[in-house]
């Protein structure tokens, strides 16, 4: 490999980012509202908080996804009644559809960078970009799933939209 490998990573990076997008775009998503939709799908609900941590992302960052996913009704967002602070992100039933084209989208771009490996040999490559992202610090992120307390319910009919007055665009 000729240059330093750290120009041909983050070039990958780069061109990566816009397959997803390309894939995504029909559903009216970026790629970082797909992945917060897909780990709320995950975990079924947890909290702003441990969202931002699991993705390594500061909290205003994911509040400022949430919004427009919030706005389109594909979550539901609603102050922890244990804390009066938390906030709990649910899917709505659209949003959980959604998670299924977004599957979809993210298997097509595996497919295509599958179907390019010599060999078609995606278990390598895996352990190479496990390796790398070790060796950078990263580690596979971690989600705390929200559990309710018993004898308490999250109210889905009010959202933190609701409760704290229309959210400006």
């Amino acid at each position: 490999m000729s240059g330093p490998m750290v120009h041909m990573l983050m070039h990958i990076g780069r061109l990566m980012e816009r397959a997803v997008e390309a894939e995504l775009a029909p559903l009216q998503l970026h790629h970082a509202q797909a992945r917060v939709l897909t780990v709320v799908e995950l975990c079924h609900a947890i909290t702003q908080a441990d969202l931002a941590r699991g993705l390594d992302v500061k909290p205003a960052s994911v509040t400022v996804v949430l919004k427009p996913l919030e706005r389109r009704g594909l979550i539901h967002r609603q102050t922890d009644p244990r804390t009066n602070r938390a906030v709990v992100v649910r899917l709505t039933a659209a949003g959980q559809s959604l998670c299924e084209d977004i599957h979809a989208a993210w298997s097509r771009v595996d497919d295509s960078l599958r179907a390019a490996l010599p060999l078609n040999d995606g278990a390598a490559t895996g352990k190479v970009l496990h390796a790398i992202r070790h060796a950078l610090g990263g580690g596979k992120p971690e989600f705390a799933p929200y559990n309710s307390p018993a004898g308490t319910a999250i109210d889905e009919s009010t959202s933190v939209a609701q409760a704290e007055g229309a959210i400006q665009p």
